[in-house]
């Protein structure tokens, strides 16, 4: 199999999963000295809901990507923008996630980081909830294929 065609099988074998949330990442082309964006795809499972990135209660647990030190550096997250949300157990609207959405996340390859294909790894932290009951809050692997040039 030629290089090419596994980069672009990647999505399918990085995709992170669990009962509740899926999240996958195309294979990104970066410039060593220039920033690039990757962008992620989120699935929640239907009916399910989870905070955004700023919930309008601080007790609330945030959506949140963390990218590890590995050779490329966070120029920034953008989130998507939230739906306010009434839901029974609350007496204010919440900001909300449902079904799909993306985050761009703007990457940096750190000096020193060799050009080639180079995987970005992280973290999607989130708490999904039902209609009637939040479940506990969740970790997934995030995996972002680089062609660094």
């Amino acid at each position: 199999m030629r290089l090419s065609n596994l980069i672009f099988l990647l999505p399918m074998l990085l995709a992170a999963q669990n009962e509740l949330l899926t999240v996958s990442a195309q294979p990104v082309i970066g410039k060593k000295a220039e920033p690039f964006v990757a962008i992620l795809n989120v699935q929640l499972k239907p009916g399910l809901h989870a905070n955004t990135n700023k919930p309008n209660d601080e007790l609330l647990i945030p959506l949140k990507l963390t990218i590890d030190k590995g050779g490329f550096d966070v120029v920034k997250v953008d989130y998507p923008a939230g739906k306010n949300e009434k839901y029974s157990f609350s007496d204010q609207p919440l900001n909300v996630y449902s079904g799909a959405f993306q985050i761009g996340v703007t990457l940096k390859a750190q000096p020193g980081t060799a050009a080639g294909l180079a995987m970005a790894g992280g973290k999607l932290r989130y708490q999904a909830c039902s209609e009637t009951m939040c479940f506990p809050p969740k970790t997934v692997d995030v995996r972002i294929a680089v062609d660094l040039r």
